[in-house]
């Protein structure tokens, strides 16, 4: 597991790098993931370790909300006076958030088929 965290660890590192020398508008764990995402799919495969780790962290992701949630709680009376417009935030980012994974999912399954079909 320890291996999988500074395999994570240095994906988001090398994101945050990119991110400031570059001066993108996306943050550096955006960039580390989608690094994280080729790399994985050029190796076609998941290192033990790494599947470890993200399995600890997804186990115990309702942890990691405690902070946003008090973090919100300071904010209590924005949310009251703009609420309209942060539940049509909510729904349409949601409903990217679901169409982007569908459709990246999607492209990688076809990928995958190709090169399985051009292997055999």
């Amino acid at each position: 597991m320890l291996k999988g965290m500074a395999i994570l660890m240095a994906f988001q590192l090398t994101g945050e790098l990119l991110a400031a020398m570059v001066s993108l508008p996306i943050s550096g764990p955006i960039i580390g993931m989608a690094l994280l995402l080729v790399w994985l799919q050029a190796s076609g495969r998941v290192d033990n370790g790494l599947a470890s780790a993200a399995d600890g962290l997804l186990t115990n992701m309702a942890v990691l909300f405690v902070p946003v949630g008090v973090g919100a709680i300071a904010y209590v009376e924005i949310f009251r006076q703009h609420w309209l417009f942060v539940a049509i935030a909510i729904v349409f980012g949601a409903a990217a958030t679901i169409a982007t994974a569908a459709l990246t999912a999607r492209l990688l399954i076809r990928i995958r088929i190709a090169r399985v079909a051009r292997q055999t």
